[in-house]
């Protein structure tokens, strides 16, 4: 038969019990421990004021007085120094007893602060903003996104951004310190856990955000399991969201996700999720860029919050039955340069007599809001000049692309959009395997128009530039290394770009032509900059800059995705820089940008701006690229510069 607990082991059970609850048991019993002793220490005091009265003691209060204060100071025990022999035993004991209840008070309350200290330090604290932009991860993207999220609050007070990552915070803060010097208007909180948990997410208040950022944990240079892995845990983040919210009740959510379908089932969930694809996006910026030199200048000052932004704007009177061709000229400090119809549906650089419905948003291009106004009365009245009836064929493109990646075989699929029969596409790469052999296998099958070769070859060899003849190609792509640490990528992108560089200079100053063939690449550090530019290259991508800032931008509007995905298909208008003859006659050419935009127009092209070729490599002149200049501002144009525009195509 079992043995009945003994009353001693029930107090014991329901004792451990108690305190185990946390700080607030303990407290609840040391004060009252402390009372405890107080009563009792009073109580021994009464009965010796009976038993062994003390003439020290004038009032009957004074006993309990003495009490209190012998336990709670030592110091006072001298106040039973003319006291009976009975009361200073009693006053001992009390002070004794004090030591030992304060002592254990005052570490108690010590511990707690410094468990509370850990905690905020940690980032386990609630946060309590609403309206904020919430970021859910943390790499290397992450000050990029938050420089753009402070440009974009910087006319705007009490904004805040809050990072939520599987992270210290401690770390997470000594990195933001160091990299953001100056935040302005913006807070910036950063807090530890899981952002795929839902109780973290409660944590940040992820239902009272304005936006939310997912990024992807995997890099580009992780496995195709790492990879999936990635997009596994964004997947879940965006199911937590949706738990948190419901469907119906998310804020517009930016997701990185590496894998087509994944990014298929998470625009599925929800019309407020946009998904981007690194690859994707880079490899037709590098396409379009190698087809047209200074592109991604342009690129460069659209994407993002500095420089000029795409607005949505439509007028409070609505267009009036105006066209798109007079609505052009109603804007003296931004070009409107396509349309959001009632469902949704952009339409870049439509027909010049396009009439928009009055509820429709015209796509503008703004160095800030504040910047857009719609005047009454045309900003500048021009008229038509002489216009050449000139076009260019579409030539017979000769590229290298140098390196193997996972965007490779994207790159050659936009190649082939663009490049017209009979192009070539040479793939320059170190060593081949299975994989690469059967890529390009399966782009020889699905392209037979375009001759595409693989060459292997070790640039670091001597004499292995003279055999490739790189002057023989339009242009030269040089894909980045897939690996984690981004300065050695960098470095090995400059190292390569400066072998080249000194190959053209040697073959001009042997007496042979200056080389035309266009160096593009990307670089991941924007810090590398100005040691790609002393290579000679004018036209690089700094994609980690470049695809965070789309994603800051996109996170404040949603639409603005849908504006790059028509800029980025082939089927649509894109960016071109188309040379300044086609335009104009007789050069040098004395026009404003309204006479520019005139011009553009009659080729059913929008121009939104003008690159002069004399300033390509002046930083400070923004290497010769002039975006939405004020309508009535002169340019000399010679035969070399270009009209900025957006057209269906480079002829």
């Amino acid at each position: 038969m079992r043995e009945k607990p003994s009353i001693y082991k029930k107090f014991r059970y329901h004792f451990d019990n108690f305190m185990s609850k946390g700080g607030g048991s303990v407290f609840a019993a040391l004060m009252t421990l402390f009372l405890g002793a107080f009563v009792l220490l009073s109580l021994v005091r009464i009965l010796g004021a009976f038993l062994f009265p003390d003439e020290s003691i004038k009032e009957s209060g004074d006993f309990l007085w003495r009490v209190f204060l012998q336990i709670s100071d030592a110091g006072a025990v001298a106040e039973d120094g003319e006291s009976n022999w009975f009361n200073k035993i009693t006053g001992i004991l009390s002070v004794f007893s004090g030591l030992v209840l304060f002592s254990s008070l005052v570490a108690f309350i010590t511990n707690q602060f410094d468990q509370k200290i850990q905690e905020l330090r940690k980032g386990k604290s609630e946060v309590l903003e609403s309206n904020h932009t919430l970021i859910l991860g943390f790499g290397i993207r992450t000050i990029e996104i938050l420089r753009e999220l402070i440009e974009a609050n910087s006319s705007e007070s009490g904004r805040a951004a809050v990072i939520l990552a599987d992270q210290d915070k401690e770390e997470m803060d000594d990195f933001l310190s160091e990299n953001l010097e100056d935040t302005k208007t913006t807070k910036i909180i950063t807090r530890s856990g899981l952002p795929s948990h839902l109780n973290s997410l409660k944590k940040v208040n992820a239902s009272k955000a304005k936006s939310i950022i997912i990024l992807n944990p995997s890099g580009s240079e992780e496995s195709e399991e790492g990879k999936s892995i990635g997009d596994a845990k964004v997947l879940k983040s965006i199911m937590a969201l949706v738990a948190l919210n419901g469907e119906s009740g998310l804020p517009p959510i930016v997701a990185e996700l590496h894998g087509l379908e994944n990014r298929n089932i998470a625009s599925d969930l929800s019309e407020s999720v946009q998904v981007m694809d690194e690859r994707s996006i880079l490899s037709k910026l590098l396409v379009q860029t190698s087809r047209t030199s200074g592109l991604a200048i342009v690129y460069s000052n659209l994407v993002g919050f500095e420089g000029n932004e795409i607005y949505f704007y439509k007028p409070k009177n609505g267009w009036r039955g105006l066209n798109y061709s007079e609505i052009s000229f109603r804007f003296k400090e931004s070009v409107p340069f396509g349309f959001r119809k009632n469902n949704g549906e952009i339409v870049l650089n439509p027909d010049p007599e396009y009439s928009p419905e009055n509820e429709e948003d015209a796509i503008i291009l703004a160095e800030d809001d504040s910047k857009i106004k719609f005047d009454d009365k045309p900003v500048a009245v021009i008229a038509a000049l002489s216009y050449p009836n000139t076009t260019l064929s579409q030539p017979i493109d000769k590229q290298l692309i140098v390196g193997w990646n996972s965007k490779s075989k994207i790159i050659v699929d936009e190649y082939a959009k663009f490049s017209s029969p009979d192009s070539e596409i040479d793939l320059l790469i170190h060593e081949s395997n299975e994989e690469i052999k059967s890529a390009l296998a399966k782009l020889k099958t699905k392209y037979p128009q375009i001759k595409l070769r693989s060459l292997i070859a070790n640039l670091s060899q001597e004499g292995i530039l003279e055999k490739l003849s790189p002057e023989q190609y339009d242009s030269v792509i040089f894909l980045a290394e897939e690996k984690e640490n981004i300065e050695e990528v960098d470095a090995r992108t400059i190292s390569l770009l400066l072998r080249f560089r000194q190959y053209f200079k040697k073959k001009h100053q042997a007496g042979g032509k200056k080389a035309e063939t266009q160096l593009i690449t990307e670089i991941m550090n924007s810090e590398n900059t100005e040691l790609v530019l002393e290579t000679g290259v004018k036209d690089f991508l700094i994609s980690n800059q470049f695809v965070s800032k789309m994603m800051a931008q996109v996170s404040q509007e949603p639409d603005v995705m849908r504006v790059y995905d028509s800029l980025f298909d082939p089927d649509g208008s894109e960016i071109y820089l188309k040379p300044a003859f086609l335009y104009f006659e007789d050069f040098p050419k004395r026009v404003n940008f309204a006479d520019c935009m005139l011009a553009a127009q009659q080729r059913k092209e929008t121009c939104f701006g003008i690159r002069i070729v004399s300033e390509e490599t002046d930083e400070s002149k923004g290497y010769g690229v002039y975006l939405i200049p004020d309508k009535l501002e002169f340019f000399t144009l010679h035969e070399s510069d270009s009209l900025i525009v957006l057209s269906e195509d480079q002829a």
